[in-house]
């Protein structure tokens, strides 16, 4: 009797044995087939297999129409984003040769009619800033596009600065603003020319909402594996809930509305930025001015 107990014992710890085996292997085969779909999906390669009924396939079966669904959804999505990248691109080659024109007559007007020099200058304005949308949204286009990329390689910052301030030193002076460059001997890894692009845009802002007389800062700061270039204004400053917001495509604040402006430039000076896989914080107090603070990766020498 006892022999008995123990044989049954036994057949039924080897037949436990075997069914856990037979799951295990038959889970671990279903989670392998699961990870390689979701391999394929993350590479854009993602097959069409045909899709079992059994009852066992039903999360892999779930799995399959859900990536195949994302699949068709970010195909759709990339269509529809190169079918606006065109049409911007052909809008702003529509448009070079009228905005040119309306420089061309606009300044032959300002200097033959002595008249009429608000209305002028107004004309003349706003088509400034129909140039200067059009561009920004062709340099956001071809950057997303891949269209233009992003080149790092060492480079002085000393060689940005003096950029920086050849190109905004007359318009600091007309507010009668201090724009003031500390010397540095850092190096970071940048794509030289879009990167003044980017901390252009953000000297542009600090110019644009600092009060005459005031001051701007910038500096660069080392750090383990960054290099930190703060953008220092004693101006407007920004709302704390906003600034989350300021880096957003065309976000403009209702506080700022009468200031000229598109609202684009944080935006593509943070792409730019991300794209070197650098990052922008910012801090600021309202009625207290602002720091942005560019950090980018250290050059290797340094």
């Amino acid at each position: 009797m006892t022999e008995e107990i123990l044989w049954i014992a036994a057949i039924f710890i080897l037949s436990g044995v075997f069914w856990y085996f037979l799951f295990f292997q038959k889970e671990k085969r279903l989670l392998n087939r699961l990870q390689q779909m979701l391999d394929y999906a993350i590479d854009g390669e993602l097959e069409r297999t045909e899709i079992s009924e059994e009852k066992y396939s039903a999360l892999e079966n779930s799995m399959k129409q859900y990536l195949d669904s994302n699949f068709l959804a970010r195909k759709n999505q990339q269509e529809q984003k190169e079918v606006i990248q065109k049409l911007i691109s052909d809008i702003a080659h529509q448009t070079l040769t009228p905005i040119s024109n309306l420089k061309i007559y606009g300044e032959i007007l300002s200097e033959t009619n002595h008249e009429n020099q608000r209305e002028i200058a107004t004309i003349l304005e706003q088509t400034e800033k129909l140039d200067f949308l059009i561009q920004s949204l062709v340099k956001l286009s071809r950057m997303e596009s891949g269209i233009i990329a992003v080149h790092p390689e060492d480079t002085a910052i000393a060689q940005m600065f003096a950029s920086i301030q050849q190109q905004f030193n007359i318009k600091a002076m007309e507010k009668d603003i201090t724009l003031e460059l500390f010397d540095t001997d850092l190096h970071v890894m940048c794509d030289a020319k879009w990167t003044v692009e980017a901390l252009g845009n953000i000297v542009d802002n600090a110019i644009k909402y600092t009060a005459c007389g005031g001051v701007v800062q910038i500096k660069a700061e080392r750090y383990s594996f960054f290099v930190k270039i703060d953008i220092t204004d004693d101006g407007i400053g920004i709302e704390k809930e906003e600034i989350p917001k300021i880096f957003g495509r065309f976000y403009r604040s209702l506080s700022v509305a009468d200031q000229p402006g598109v609202g684009i430039g944080l935006f593509l000076a943070r792409e730019i930025i991300q794209a070197q896989k650098g990052y922008i914080k910012v801090t600021s107090k309202r009625g207290k001015g602002s720091t942005f603070s560019v950090f980018l990766p250290i050059a290797k020498k340094e």
